[in-house]
């Protein structure tokens, strides 16, 4: 069954955290430290309800399927395929093969 799961992640993903640089002002400087690459699968979701899925604010969402790590947090910033996108959900599943299902929604 191991083969299996490791036959479907065929995406390149990578993760980045947010860094702690400050400039000069004390403001937050957009500095994104790696927190590393990972084979994934991707899955596109529905935006929900069928008024926002047509609604022009709409953001596509995805799921990644990855091998089971606690080194993603909501609110990471993951890059696949010129795509940048917001983690919003990382949910760590233990049955029969560990893994971990990130929730994440492009930015614009």
């Amino acid at each position: 069954m191991g083969r299996e799961f490791s036959g479907i992640l065929r995406e390149r993903i990578h993760i980045e955290r947010q860094g702690e640089g400050r400039d000069g002002m004390g403001s937050a400087e957009p500095v994104f430290d790696s927190v590393g690459e990972f084979w994934a699968a991707a899955q596109a979701l529905d935006s929900g309800s069928g008024e926002a899925a047509e609604s022009r604010s709409a953001l596509p969402r995805w799921r990644f399927i990855l091998r089971e790590t606690q080194a993603i947090k909501p609110g990471d910033r993951l890059i696949w395929g010129g795509r940048v996108m917001t983690i919003n959900s990382v949910v760590l599943e233990h049955r029969l093969i560990p893994k971990t299902i990130l929730l994440a929604e492009e930015k614009r």
